[in-house]
């Protein structure tokens, strides 16, 4: 499918945007051990070429997306033999760049998320390179880079998109005779019934705190949708977390599913708990569009979709938002003939043949115009983004409350009182904002 018209148009009023998620690949170093010091000595000081080859660092965040980069990678290579792209893997891209930032050794290019503040902070910092003036970006939606632009310039060039709802085993559904809920209590007939077979309805994975803080958002938006008006006023001090009941009462849902969770739901790691769906363990999934490929890695065959995390009213808002971005180190402008080469990479990855690659690979849409989207297990979300339009997020939260936020996260779900963990969390947001 390509992406409709709607969706498209549910992008118009787009600024900034959210999300994150984060693989190995075959032609990566995996410093999935936090050997950062390691990510160091690979950086910009020793990326300055091997005989006439031009070695080009890439730290990439996006773990999922690890051997779609490097097949994006592995194209661009054949047809430029002077240049080596060495894509370094990191497991928290976050702490990695932010150890690099401090020691003065941004690697040459780098991939980040809109919204995140960090990525706001190096940008504020000067330490990113103004993109504006590149022509390869025509093939870009100008929608898209619009929205990440500054009256400083553009320091991030949007390649996907991502979206969060409820994969579900179809084969189980069918045979059990259920249909995918439009509704929460439909949702949760659906886990009653699973659980008196003795059976998981749902894989929750709760080791990392991302994950769980996706889950809290992926239950809220569908009644909040864009949060940038929120954000405007929490950051004028008229409203926080306590001022929204949607707030609370997306806590209390992400609560009940641990009901039909299994036991060990928050020692399950992100990976095993993609494994566990893709093998039939638990018969629902809650997670974003990034997810997919994991899953069919996992298992091939699984007969899977995606549906949307239904609300109690049934009229969930649909967000969809730029995931990641490409990013350049502003010293790269000192050294023309990397420059030369990272321009190269960057105008490759937003080409037809580069971002096709990307697109079939990572199973999400692009940002780059004239790329087909064609994965039938998205069919179901996009059925409902026809009917129903679609909804961008637009505000990043100030620097350090997500950290924050995602350390008191997995309170709840140990039993930690919500308007406690609310008034808390407003008291982080205003110390954040105050922070900045």
């Amino acid at each position: 499918m390509k992406i409709s018209r709607k969706l498209i148009a549910g992008f118009m009023t787009m600024t900034m945007l959210f999300t994150a998620a984060a693989c190995g690949g075959t032609d990566s170093k995996d410093t999935a051990n936090g050997d950062t010091a390691g990510d160091e000595t690979t950086g910009s000081k020793s990326a300055a070429g091997n005989g006439d080859v031009i070695e080009i660092e890439f730290v990439q965040g996006k773990r999922e997306a690890g051997e779609t980069y490097d097949k994006v990678i592995a194209a661009f290579e054949a047809k430029n033999p002077g240049i080596k792209i060495k894509q370094n893997l990191v497991p928290d891209a976050d702490q990695v760049l932010m150890t690099r930032a401090s020691s003065d050794n941004l690697p040459d290019i780098f991939n980040h998320w809109p919204t995140n503040a960090q990525f706001i902070q190096f940008e504020n910092e000067g330490l990113l390179l103004d993109l504006s003036d590149k022509d390869y970006l025509s093939t870009v939606n100008s929608t898209y880079l619009d929205s990440l632009k500054t009256d400083k310039g553009l320091f991030m060039i949007p390649y996907n998109l991502n979206f969060m709802g409820l994969y579900y085993n179809v084969d189980k559904f069918e045979e059990a005779g259920f249909k995918p809920p439009t509704t929460w209590q439909e949702l949760i007939d659906i886990a009653e019934k699973i659980k008196e077979k003795g059976e998981t309805a749902f894989v929750l994975p709760g080791k990392e705190t991302w994950v769980i803080s996706q889950l809290w958002g992926n239950i809220e938006s569908k009644d909040l949708g864009d949060h940038k008006d929120i954000y405007a006023k929490m950051n004028k001090g008229e409203a926080d977390f306590t001022t929204y009941p949607e707030y609370k009462t997306s806590l209390e849902k992400m609560v009940q599913l641990m009901d039909y969770a299994s036991e060990d739901s928050l020692a399950l790691g992100y990976e095993q708990g993609i494994n566990e769906f893709a093998t039939g363990k638990a018969w629902m999934f809650p997670q974003g569009s990034w997810a997919l490929p994991a899953i069919l890695k996992s298992n091939p065959d699984m007969n899977v979709a995606m549906t949307m995390m239904p609300n109690d009213a049934g009229d969930m808002k649909a967000v969809i938002a730029p995931d990641t971005g490409l990013c350049v180190n502003a010293k790269m402008k000192d050294d023309p003939k990397k420059m030369e080469a990272i321009d190269k990479f960057l105008a490759f990855c937003v080409s037809e043949e580069g971002a096709q690659i990307y697109t079939d690979n990572d199973k999400s849409p692009s940002c780059v115009d004239g790329i087909s989207f064609d994965v039938p297990q998205f069919k179901e979300f996009f059925d409902y983004v026809d009917a129903h339009g679609s909804v961008s997020d637009a505000a990043p939260t100030p620097t350090g409350f997500e950290d924050t936020k995602r350390s008191k996260l997995q309170g709840v779900l140990l039993g930690g009182g919500i308007d406690a963990f609310l008034k808390e969390l407003s008291a982080d947001y205003k110390d954040s904002l105050s922070a900045n």
